[in-house]
Parts: structure tokens; sequence; C-alpha cells
């Protein structure tokens, strides 16, 4: 009874937590830049302002706070934002990072030690290349349709994604286990600003309908032992994606007779064999795609023309695939395709015996056998094709 009674004296002792914080001692902080240049880390954080959003609004003030700080490691250089903020970095609502080339190229190791250590940061957090100096200030431009620049680089990045297909996202946790494994090379998207970052961080930049400073989504950053070799166009990034199965939805457009034809391939499938003896890739694809225009003389009424398209359609594709891998691994020399991977998991004895030497003896030699499976569904309002239905009226 002693015993029980002790124990319910205890109880209070046990209902708090340890690491408590006050929420008015914090530094919300939704976006990080850093670069690196003369041996010290160059970081910008971007903080909510933690007046009311309509508030601040209403009293032109911005809906965000950018603070800077530098020093020779990641720690002591977000510590020392301290240096002139009321607040500390708290980096549980962390949505985005913006690295340099110089960072990704020379000091990648450090910020994913430091990222992956620290406990509140969220594994979910998004990684996005720089691909010039100013584009790291791009977390400090005001824009027009989202209150946080971080948002507006985010919802551009995963838009993008799901109806371009250009830059797959990538989070903190994926690019972990990218530099970690040693059959992955290291994709990552980019952007670019283009404008005056200065004036980009005013409020002058939201009130005009044309923005002094704006930020694009760029191509795949791709690299060969994490170093950045170059950026893929659009055209290579979508295929690419669609190769490493992470293509959603697209635009793909294709010349046919005297005009072209616009598609968009979705709900898109793929599976990859690999014949190892004979160091084959069979990359099978398969999935669903509208006729979103046709500039061509050609009668969508009639079945035999679009079963006749429908298999140009999966021509065209299977062309593409294998050029443009046939043009990534003669340009940059880098798989990242994740073949290696492919080799490793499908027989890590023969793996290790015969592809010691991947980029000399393995990679060079690999063919691919593409068979595309994407099926015609929709054809819009206009059935014939508007050239069609004018000549033939």
């Amino acid at each position: 009874m002693k015993r029980i009674k002790f124990l319910i004296l205890l109880l209070p002792l046990l209902s708090g937590c340890y690491n408590y914080r006050e929420l008015n001692e914090l530094g919300i902080t939704t976006a990080v830049s850093i670069d690196y240049k003369d041996n010290n880390f160059y970081v910008i954080a971007e903080v909510i302002n933690p007046i009311k959003q309509q508030d601040a609004s209403s009293s032109n003030n911005s809906p965000f706070i950018n603070y800077n700080s530098s020093s020779s490691s990641l720690q002591d250089a977000f510590r020392k934002v301290v240096l002139e903020s009321p607040r500390q970095l708290y980096a549980a609502q962390l949505e985005i990072i913006v690295l340099s080339e110089e960072v990704v190229n020379n000091h990648l190791e450090e910020v994913l030690e430091y990222f992956a250590r620290d406990p509140e940061s969220r594994t979910e957090i998004k990684i996005i290349v720089a691909k010039t100096e100013d584009s790291t200030k791009a977390i400090t431009l005001q824009t027009l349709l989202t209150s946080l620049s971080s948002s507006n680089i985010i919802n551009s990045l995963d838009l993008q994604s799901k109806v371009l297909g250009m830059s797959y996202p990538v989070t903190l946790n994926e690019l972990l286990n990218m530099y970690i494994d040693p059959y992955l090379e290291v994709v990552l998207p980019s952007m670019t600003l283009y404008g005056n970052y200065e004036i980009g961080d005013e409020k002058e930049n939201i009130t005009t309908s044309s923005p002094k400073a704006i930020v694009k989504i760029d191509g795949s950053t791709i690299t060969k032992d994490n170093k950045i070799l170059g950026y893929l166009d659009l055209e290579e990034s979508k295929i690419l994606n669609l190769i490493n199965g992470k293509l959603k939805e697209t635009i793909i457009k294709m010349n046919y007779y005297d005009g072209y034809i616009i598609f968009e391939p979705n709900r898109i499938k793929v599976s990859r064999e690999l014949d190892i003896k004979n160091n084959i890739i069979k990359i099978n694809i398969s999935g669903y795609s509208k006729t979103k225009e046709i500039q061509s003389n050609i009668n969508l009424k009639d079945p035999k023309e679009v079963e006749k398209l429908n298999k140009a359609l999966n021509m065209e594709l299977e062309k593409k695939i294998t050029d443009t891998f046939n043009s990534i691994r003669e340009k940059y020399g880098t798989d990242v395709f994740g073949f290696q991977e492919l080799y490793y998991r499908t027989n890590y004895k023969y793996f290790k015996e015969i592809c010691t030497n991947w980029y000399e003896d393995i990679y060079p030699k690999i063919k691919l056998e593409v068979k595309a499976n994407v099926r015609l569904y929709e054809k819009g309002n206009t059935l014939g094709g508007l050239r069609y239905e004018r000549k033939n009226k």
C-alpha cells in the first residue's frame, strides 16, 4: 500500500516534457539556403513573421523574415542567427533546402550530416540546386501567389512534376539514400532566379503584374561521384524520369504526316528487367494517353487511323527513350538511371565478380530494349481534327 501511495505522489513529476520550449521563443523556419565560399558556410533562413498573416498583409509587413549568417561550420552558422534574431531557429516546419553548386560538389556530406542528425528536421524536406550564385537568394523574394517564397518554390516544383514531369522532387531521405548507396548517382532538381534579387526582396515585387525577380524550375541536375556534370533540358529530364519510373504525367509532341500531334501520357507504369549475361536491360512502358492537340490532316473517327496513330505514339516513345539514354551516356558518362544498382540487386555474386569496373567495362556496353504499350483513350471534343473536318466538309 505504501508503494502505491509513493507512486501516486510521483505521477505529477512524470507528466512534463524534458525538452519543452515556449512557442514565442522559437523562429519557425520554412526554408534555408546554403552556400560556401572563402572557407565559410553562408546561410539564409526564412522565418515566418509571428504577426498574423492577415495583419502582416494589411500593415504592409512581410509575412516572413530572412536572417543571414556565416561561419566555418553549419552548426555555428545557424546558431549565430540569434545574434540578430530574438528567436532561435526551429526546423520542425522546414520545407525546402536550397544548395549552391559549390555545396553539392564539395560540402554535401556536411549538409547531410547536419540535417540527418538534427532531431527536429523532417526527412520529407525537399532539396533543390541553385544553378547560379544569385539563385541561392531565391528564398528572399516577395511572391505574388503565395505569402512565403518557400511555398512558391515548393508549389512550382510539385506542380511541374505532376503535369510536366521535368524535375522529380527529391526529399532529404531520398538524397541520403542516393549519397550513401555506392551504386547510385545523385540526381536533384534545379532552379534559377531571373531578375534582380535585391528588388525582388522588396514589396514592389508584388505590386506589379510582372515581378522584377522570379524563380523558375529547371531541368535535373546530374552528377558523377557527387560532382555536378551538368543540367538536363526539359525533354531529357522527362525521359530520365520516365526511365526511372518517376513520371506521373507529361506532354509529348510528335511529328505526324503534314503537321504534328500533342499527347498527354498519364498513369504511366514502368518495369525494368535485366538480362545480366548479355548486358541487356528491358524497359516496359504501359499506361494511357489523351490526344490534346491535332495539327495534322487525320481522321480520328476512323478506328484504323486511331490504331495507326497509337502505334506511332508507342514507336515515338521507344525511340525517345533509347536516343535520350544513349545521348546522356555519351555526353556525361554517368549512370543516373540506377542501372548499376539493378545489376547489383539482380545477381549480387555475378556483379561482384564481373562488374568491378562499372564505368569502363559494363555501362558503355549496355543495350536497351524498350517496349511501349500506351493506349489512346480520349480524343477531345473535335473527333476528326479541325484540319480534316475543314477539308472534308
